[in-house]
């Protein structure tokens, strides 16, 4: 059984998707003894004619001609293909009225017969009468692909004039995804089946198809006033109004499947031609920093019913809700903007790459795919937060007893063997011709030095751990000052608190900054305030709040103290 419904599905992908006919009649209620027109509209990648040739019952073929030839070019997976749409318009003519026939209907080309049903015409001994106002619907295919875009319009017909209108029903059209057009169209004067009319647009959507098989384009249902002369035997006439509900024909769409070989594993589900352009500020990162990138997607297609692709994955990198938005370009076209916002608990290294999203291509009936070049991401480090201790002691170590015995020698040049030449530091050196006066002055000069250096190093110290604060503060304070004229957000309390860290511990992975407050020195009020506002807002930045809105922290500038005092 399986066997037997692959083989048929082949045969039927052979004549449905390799070369598509269409046969157009007009107008699709001739009169007879009046010409009108049959069109074979076909659609092939072959660059031969095609040979056409019917058997007519009840009607006499007059002439041939071809018309509307258009080419066109694709590239698809670094190959190019053509496109050939063509029409052939045979002109015809009944002799009677009643149902006449085209039987026995082939379309060759390139070896290959593509059969097509037999047509069914009915001739008319007349034109029928139209009235006075209807509704019809127009639908720019009646056989798509599944998911293929498709224009439908629902056009308000009437002779004169109408005083009112009131929709009574608009069309359910279950069974596709609706894309409505906000319309105001004007009236327009058209020629309809031999006669002028006056129209309007009522309604008109952009469809997708949903379901294989046949779909219905519901009857949309509209009450008018029609204006109406009531003549009476004198000559004197007066005008009213009628009440008519009129109700457009149903209209069914074929719908085909896609094409069963050949699909892509990067297969979008999108029917049409798209663009997709991906873009990222930057490619490296801080720990715990978060990051955002955008893929925008255009096209014909249903784009409503696109999923986010998968743009990086690591284990280190956790993935908040994907935020997504969709706005019509024209009637036919529209664009979904997907913003990633990711943040990465710890390292990753990840290098560029490409990556593939295809789509179908109906005019070509043939899959499409395009590659999108993916930047490189690295993440390291944490936000920056001065020196650690070990940093700290190891730029400026403290003097010990050596480093002073080498100081002074540096200073004095000391030497056992030869006689003392010391020049004081503060004052010249008094010279006496005793020995014990000249090692007196020596004594006092090495003791002066001595205590003038250690006061030296231990400015310098004090003066860099003090700028290091002093940098500290400022940097928060200018983040307080964002906060307090801003209002609360994650990024600019997060790089406040980060300056806590530090031993730099986030930095090592698996440390978050609610941690790093909860075991920091401020007060408990404050630990308290600061882990709730990051919860907070990191749930409305990152979308992590489940549960609904989450109300925002407000400022509180006694906790902010708290911080600066901590440091």
């Amino acid at each position: 059984m399986k066997i037997f419904i692959c083989v048929f599905s082949f045969i039927l992908s052979t004549f449905a998707f390799a070369d598509d006919v269409d046969v157009v009649i007009e107008p699709k209620e001739p009169i007879v003894n009046e010409s009108f027109y049959v069109t074979f509209k076909l659609k092939t990648s072959s660059s031969e004619d095609p040979y056409i040739s019917f058997t007519p019952y009840g009607v006499t073929v007059l002439g041939k001609r071809s018309q509307g030839l258009s080419i066109s070019t694709v590239v698809i997976n670094g190959k190019f293909t053509t496109t050939k749409e063509q029409a052939v318009v045979y002109e015809l003519i009944a002799e009677r009225a009643g149902q006449v026939y085209l039987r026995n209907i082939k379309v060759e080309l390139d070896g290959k017969t593509i059969p097509v049903k037999e047509l069914r015409i009915s001739v008319l001994n007349e034109a029928r009468k139209v009235p006075d106002a209807f509704i019809e619907a127009e639908a720019s295919k009646t056989k798509v692909y599944l998911g293929e875009g498709i224009d439908v319009n629902y056009y308000l017909y009437f002779k004169n004039s109408i005083s009112a209108n009131d929709v009574k029903e608009f069309p359910k059209l279950n069974k596709f995804i609706k894309r409505f057009h906000h319309i105001n169209s004007p009236i327009e004067s058209v020629q309809y089946k031999g006669q002028v009319l006056r129209r309007i647009l009522a309604y008109s959507a952009r469809l997708y198809p949903e379901k294989i098989g046949l779909a219905s384009l519901d009857p949309m249902k509209i009450s008018v006033q029609i204006p109406e002369s009531d003549y009476n035997g004198f000559g004197f006439g007066s005008q009213r109004y009628k009440n008519k509900d009129l109700s457009s024909p149903r209209i069914e769409i074929e719908v085909l499947p896609l094409p069963s070989e050949g699909v892509p594993a990067s297969f979008t589900g999108l029917v049409g031609e798209h663009d997709f352009i991906l873009s990222a500020p930057k490619s490296r990162y801080l720990i715990n920093e978060p990051i955002e990138i955008k893929l925008e997607v255009k096209g014909k297609g249903a784009v409503e019913n696109l999923d986010a692709p998968v743009i990086f994955s690591d284990k280190n990198l956790e993935q908040f809700d994907t935020k997504s938005e969709v706005a019509e370009l024209g009637f036919q076209a529209a664009k979904k903007v997907f913003e990633y916002t990711l943040l990465a608990r710890g390292p990753v290294k990840l290098e560029a790459r490409e990556l593939e999203l295809a789509y179908f291509d109906p005019s070509t009936t043939k899959y499409v795919v395009k590659k999108v070049s993916v930047p490189a991401l690295f993440v390291d480090g944490t936000a920056a937060v001065g020196p650690t201790k070990e940093e700290a002691v190891e730029a400026n170590p403290e003097p010990n007893s050596t480093n002073k015995e080498n100081l002074l020698n540096s200073f004095f040049n000391k030497n056992a063997n030869s006689p003392i030449q010391a020049t004081g530091l503060v004052s010249p050196t008094l010279r006496g011709d005793e020995n014990w006066l000249k090692s007196g002055f020596a004594v006092f000069n090495w003791v002066t030095s001595l205590l003038i250096t250690i006061l030296c190093i231990s400015w310098i110290y004090t003066s860099r751990s003090s700028n290091s604060v002093n940098s500290k503060k400022s940097l928060i304070e200018k983040e307080i000052q964002t906060l307090k004229k801003k209002g609360m957000n994650y990024s600019n309390l997060y790089q406040a608190l980060s300056h806590l860290d530090k031993f730099n511990k986030m930095s090592q992975g698996g440390v978050s900054i609610i941690n790093i407050v909860e075991e920091s020195e401020l007060p408990s009020p404050s630990k308290e305030y600061f882990s709730k506002s990051l919860k907070a807002l990191e749930g409305v930045t990152f979308g992590a709040n489940q549960s609904g809105p989450a109300k925002l922290p407000t400022f509180e500038r006694k906790h902010f103290k708290e911080l600066l005092k901590s440091l």
